[in-house]
């Protein structure tokens, strides 16, 4: 509770004096899902299993001409019956708050913000949200954030970006994990040539501390150059590439993407690279195709570094003003203390009833590898990197229902 109190009052403490002369908007949401699954955890073995999901979404809005203030509220339960949820927590629960408020100067490319986020959630459910790995760790994850930034366009051409953050992850009970603090501070600066071509420029930092026998320390470095291309009125391409040098302080071992564990701490460094492209392609005017592919290096949810590469396909057809088509194929391949190859295909059925509720229908494969390296323990925090170490399959249908609801719009006072 003590922890739910300050993070109400950080809240409340960005909210501007003048806050009840804004116009102010209330919107909430609330979805149902169920899920039908062959192998839920991704088992050695087939394991049925049914799965329910609700949440409840929340949005409080201040507005002026120049200035906004953000109040939004979320939670989320999580049930698993079935022989595929034996021996794993079976409930999850995530819920949380965040508070930003933004102001904006002379061009609506000119602003400052302030933003405030606690969120707790089961380990369990962290765990398995992030790394894919089913758990039967007890207890709760507590995040808490603060995150400011500025943006100006000093040209017509030109447009730059700071930014920073900052995350204490504890655990109820303490027993629970490893407690860190991840900080992260960037600086992008993007140039347009023409209306056609611009370049992008970033260099970030990060920081993580663990609060464990030796104080281990791992310091990031991103450098990334990209570009930005719309080729065509159908087709637009955006890549960003760079090095990533890893520093490892007192860490217990020789590398943050494996190598063999330490009895002691340890000191390491790795050079690696990053980055990102986004192709799209307007095939149709009621169509679009996208490819993705990324690879990135940092800090999991509690703490343990990964390398994750991912390549992903994603067609969209809008069948009608009610309905659409989605399908997707990707493959990932997560790098730890062992390296997992993972592929997966989906397709997704839109349809708005009305303009509140929304359903979809979606069929998604998924299929892990046989994973590769010493272990699947992460020697940092303790935390299972897979499930398990064979192949496995699963099969699932997923049927989700949403209402949308605006309990005050816009303009109202």
């Amino acid at each position: 509770m003590k922890r739910i109190a300050a993070a109400v009052s950080v809240c409340l403490g960005i909210v501007p004096s003048s806050a009840f002369a804004f116009d102010w908007s209330i919107k909430t949401s609330e979805s149902e899902t169920v899920e039908v699954n062959s192998n839920q955890f991704l088992k050695s073995y087939q394991a049925g299993s049914l799965g329910s999901y609700s949440t409840l979404t929340a949005n409080a809005e201040a507005r002026t001409a120049t200035s906004k203030f953000d109040f939004d509220g979320d939670g989320t339960y999580k049930k698993y019956w079935g022989p595929g949820a034996a021996g794993l927590a079976s409930e999850y629960l995530s819920y949380g708050f965040k508070a930003r408020y933004e102001q904006s100067e002379k061009t609506k490319l000119d602003r400052e913000f302030i933003e405030s986020t606690w969120r707790q959630q089961s380990t369990a459910l962290a765990v398995l949200n992030d790394l894919g790995v089913a758990t039967n760790v007890h207890g709760f994850l507590d995040r808490l954030t603060a995150t400011g930034g500025i943006d100006r366009a000093p040209t017509n051409l030109d447009f730059v970006s700071l930014f920073a953050t900052s995350t204490r992850t504890s655990y109820e009970p303490s027993s629970g994990g490893l407690p860190f603090t991840d900080t992260l501070a960037r600086g992008s600066w993007r140039h347009s040539f023409s209306p056609i071509v611009a370049v992008n420029l970033s260099s970030e930092a990060e920081l993580l501390d663990y609060d464990n026998a030796f104080n281990s320390r791992v310091q990031i470095y991103r450098e990334q150059v990209g570009v930005d291309a719309t080729l065509s009125p159908l087709l637009s391409f955006r890549a960003n590439v760079g090095p990533a040098y890893l520093v490892t302080e007192n860490g217990v071992s020789t590398s943050p993407f494996g190598g063999a564990g330490a009895t002691g701490a340890v000191s390491s460094s790795v050079l690696d690279w990053i980055g990102d492209a986004v192709l799209t392609y307007k095939m149709m005017k009621d169509t679009t195709l996208t490819f993705l592919a990324s690879q990135s290096v940092g800090p999991s949810i509690v703490g343990s570094l990964f390398k994750r590469d991912s390549l992903s396909a994603n067609l969209i057809y809008t069948i009608n003003s009610h309905s659409s088509l989605s399908l997707s194929a990707s493959g990932n391949r997560q790098i730890s203390t062992t390296t997992t190859d993972y592929a997966s295909a989906s397709a997704t059925y839109s349809y708005n009833f009305t303009r509140e509720w929304l359903g979809q229908f979606t069929y998604r494969y998924q299929h892990r590898f046989a994973s590769t390296g010493p272990t699947t323990i992460e020697p940092l925090t303790g935390i299972p990197t897979v499930s398990g170490t064979g192949p496995a399959d699963s099969h699932s249908l997923l049927f989700v229902f949403t209402h949308n609801y605006v309990l005050l719009p816009s303009g109202s006072y």
